[in-house]
């Protein structure tokens, strides 16, 4: 299989634009054990796993509802969510 030169540039920009957009999950690893993190760090899981243990600094704003909340995040920042539950 072969690509051609459109192909290439095509992925190679493609990838380029998904790095740009997506923080490394070392990256984010090493901020939070530092405690030193220029994003706004969202756990997307629900309130009531939120409750029981989450990663100190995050915000809780459970999956269905971030459309609606979207509006009001600092649009300064990279937004990074995780999730370890669902209710």
């Amino acid at each position: 299989m072969s690509f051609s030169p459109e192909d290439v540039r095509a992925n190679h920009e493609y990838f380029a634009h998904k790095l740009r957009a997506e923080k490394q999950r070392n990256d984010v690893l090493k901020a939070v054990e530092a405690s030193q993190f220029d994003f706004v760090l969202l756990d997307t899981g629900g309130r009531e796993p939120f409750s029981q243990g989450h990663i100190p600094g995050a915000w809780c704003v459970p999956a269905p509802q971030v459309a609606e909340i979207a509006p009001r995040l600092p649009r300064d920042k990279d937004l990074v969510t995780y999730c370890w539950g669902h209710d």
